[in-house]
Parts: C-alpha cells; structure tokens; sequence
C-alpha cells in the first residue's frame, strides 16, 4: 500500500541530501518512527500525511497504493 510511496521518499532524501534523522526532526517523530515506517514495520497513514508534507509533496493514493507527488503536480 506504501511501497512506492516509500521509494519516493527514498529517492527524495537522497537526492536532497536529508538522512532520515533530519526528517524525523522535520516531521516531530522520533527517528525510530520513521525507521519503523520506512522499513515497512508500520503504515500509518497519519505519518505519510506529515513526511509527505514536510517534503513539500502531497500524499495522492491510486490504484491501490499511495504515492507521493508534487503539490504542483498535485494542484493540476
């Protein structure tokens, strides 16, 4: 259900240079949160919402699965 959300988060945080540390701070989770969610451990809607938004992204789910996507993108 997040699989490709979570590669979009992946591949956002390499390119911007963020470690999941600096978005746990972002986000006001604690890293172990954030681990947890990226591992696949937990698919809290509630954390996607807020990762997705402090990457200045919108959470858009289709097709059975939640992606993350510009808000430009997402505005359209």
């Amino acid at each position: 259900m997040f699989n490709k959300f979570r590669e979009n988060v992946k591949s956002l945080l390499k390119r911007e240079r963020l470690t999941y540390a600096q978005l746990a701070t972002m986000t006001n989770f604690a890293e172990s949160t954030i681990k947890g969610f990226m591992c696949g451990v937990n698919d809290s809607r509630r954390v996607a919402e807020k990762i997705a938004n402090c990457l200045n992204c919108a959470l858009q789910y289709e097709a059975g699965e939640y992606l993350l996507i510009s808000k430009e993108e997402h505005n359209d």
